[in-house]
């Protein structure tokens, strides 16, 4: 049987141009009218252009228009069960599970819609997301393993990325320890297997896995770097473990320093391992404490991020200190980044 709404969120996504904002440009309007949302499939161009005033101008709401109206509905139908029938749920704005953040940070190109499978409710729990270098040090795959374990025995779910090194060894540590992880993923879901690493641990209950890229979409770099985005979204805080800097002098960032990057431009509380913590200082460490990250020690930064976030619920300091933002925007001003 299917679900009209999964289905008919899907179809939108599936129209050409319809990304983050797009999309939640139209589940605002909708909700805020109360204009069911099929409707939209069977307005005329003038009904759509008077609903959706924000949808661009001219040529541009036209062509959004036109992307609605090309729609193949017998193939994104087949689409749909697929994904039915491999366990997929649709997340999207307005369902249950939906986390309302998301909506709020659409501006920066954090994803409106969601494909899930596994543990759903974690995408509403209290998570921190531990990212670094797919070429990691002995030192940052300990690091990462400590960390991940400390945090789930403290009830926190553990999000990462699922690429080699930092990021497997920190999903990896938190299910050694019997806790739960999210695996945000760079490329489409029903292209995502399990790693042969993860045999010997409870995962069933215990992990989610996410998408916001279409099902058999393949990994690319630039998958990789907008995934961070999201990665960020649903996390209270972000630790960089080891991190590159830019690529050559260029202007080029590595992945995960991108990943932190992002945390302070979504304000998102982020914390660096201290560089003097590695036989080869990792560069983009000490540049991203310069930007505002919060310096960590590997023996008591999970007890620093706890303090933190505490004093953050409690209202005492804001989702960024005031040292973080001063820094931040003065290198933003400067056009370093």
């Amino acid at each position: 049987m299917t679900n009209k709404l999964d289905f008919l969120w899907y179809k939108l996504f599936s129209a050409e141009g319809f990304g983050p904002k797009s999309i939640s440009i139209v589940y605002n309007t909708i909700h805020n009218l109360g204009i069911p949302l099929e409707e939209i499939f069977v307005m005329s161009e003038s009904e759509f252009e008077k609903t959706f005033p924000e949808l661009g101008k001219g040529r541009l709401r036209k062509a959004t228009f036109e992307a609605i109206q090309k729609l193949n509905e017998e193939k994104i139908y087949q689409e749909y069960q697929e994904l039915k029938n491999n366990g997929i749920k649709i997340i999207y704005p307005g369902c249950q599970l939906y986390p309302v953040k998301l909506l709020e940070l659409t501006r920066y190109g954090v994803p409106a819609i969601l494909f899930c499978k596994g543990q759903l409710s974690l995408l509403n729990s209290e998570g921190v997301a531990i990212v670094g270098s797919r070429d990691a040090s002995e030192e940052g795959i300990k690091i990462a393993k400590k960390f991940a374990s400390e945090l789930v025995m403290l009830g926190k779910n553990v999000i990462s990325g699922y690429a080699k090194g930092i990021d497997t060894s920190a999903h990896l540590g938190a299910l050694e320890k019997d806790g739960t992880t999210t695996i945000v993923l760079s490329y489409g879901i029903m292209e995502f297997s399990k790693k042969k690493i993860f045999k010997n641990v409870r995962w069933e209950g215990n992990t989610l896995i996410v998408s916001q890229f279409r099902p058999r979409e393949k990994w690319s770099a630039r998958n990789a770097m907008i995934r961070n985005k999201l990665v960020c979204a649903l996390s209270e805080a972000v630790i960089v473990i080891e991190s590159g800097g830019k690529e050559n002098g260029s202007r080029k960032m590595s992945g995960t320093f991108n990943a932190g990057y992002t945390a302070l431009k979504t304000k998102v509380p982020l914390f660096v391992v201290n560089p003097a913590s590695f036989r080869n200082i990792p560069i983009g460490n000490k540049k991203l404490i310069e930007l505002g990250g919060i310096e960590i020690q590997p023996d008591d930064g999970i007890s620093e991020i706890l303090k933190h976030l505490e004093k953050k619920r409690n209202g005492i300091e804001s989702v960024m200190n005031e040292r973080q933002m001063s820094l931040f925007e003065q290198n933003q001003n400067g056009g370093k980044y």
